[in-house]
């Protein structure tokens, strides 16, 4: 099984990109693999959608006061 550890949403040439890191863990819990990292340019609208909904939130709070 992997476990999601981290990960960030980077604006680059591409445009938005999601890089994230990971653990492999078997059934019983034991770890085979850690920080594992993949990334992936964002192309579908739902994650388009779901990036930019984050961004909204990260600056409305960077915002604040």
């Amino acid at each position: 099984m992997k476990i999601l550890t981290g990960f960030a949403v980077i604006n680059n040439r591409n445009g938005k990109m999601i890089s994230y890191t990971y653990d492999v863990v078997d059934e019983k819990g034991n770890l085979k693999d850690s920080n594992k990292k993949e990334s992936y340019v964002v192309l579908d609208k739902e994650t388009k959608t779901a990036v930019e909904g984050l961004e909204q939130l990260v600056e409305n709070r960077m915002n604040e006061n």
